[in-house]
């Protein structure tokens, strides 16, 4: 009876130390896949803007929920970049269009209205 109870104590310990040898691993692959998709977001954002200056619309009205990855994150931009900033980290992308704007900072709740000129695309805040 002693020896049951005792091969059952090791191989739960056995089977902790393999949990526990898995974990380190997957955590650091849902970290790595994680970084990944904001940085595709933040591609995908820029490829947005580039789409929409070469398109026949003359103006876009977007919320800024609907694009950014969680209500922390918000987008910085540039004259011919922008940054996603998230709690990971920061992901540049590249525009092929130059971008106006009063307000550089983009987060979550805010209602944008893009239009665009002969040259660039001009950003405004609504809300």
């Amino acid at each position: 009876m002693m020896e049951f109870t005792l091969s059952r104590v090791c191989m739960s310990v056995c089977g902790l130390i393999l949990l526990a040898s898995v974990i380190a691993p997957v955590t650091g692959m849902y970290d790595a896949r994680m970084a990944n998709m904001e940085s595709d977001a933040s591609d995908n954002i820029a490829l947005m803007i580039d789409s929409f200056y070469y398109s026949e619309m003359e103006v876009l009205t977007i919320n800024m929920n609907d694009i950014l990855p969680d209500a922390y994150s918000y987008i910085e931009l540039g004259d011919r970049h922008l940054t996603l900033v998230t709690e990971k980290g920061r992901h540049k992308s590249r525009t092929n269009v130059v971008m106006i704007s009063d307000e550089i900072t983009l987060s979550c709740g805010d209602i944008i209205r893009m239009s665009k000129n002969a040259d660039a695309v001009i950003f405004e805040k609504l809300a």
